[in-house]
């Protein structure tokens, strides 16, 4: 199974449940210190997608 991710890169999805479980805790972390904000929004946004198809891919 494969996803593209919003830099285009291609990734291979070899445990599904686990890259879900993964990707799950990746959006919600963020850094403490405040100066990261720009850092951490890109990074949400990022994990949120890789997430989103993920579960589409499991759901079909």
């Amino acid at each position: 199974m494969k996803i593209i991710d919003l830099n285009g890169k291609e990734i291979t999805v070899t445990d599904l449940e686990l890259a879900i479980l993964q990707a799950d805790d990746y959006r919600h972390y963020q850094h403490v210190d405040p100066s990261f904000s720009v850092l951490d929004e890109g990074l949400k946004a990022y994990w949120e997608d890789v997430y989103q198809k993920l579960i589409r891919l499991r759901d079909g």
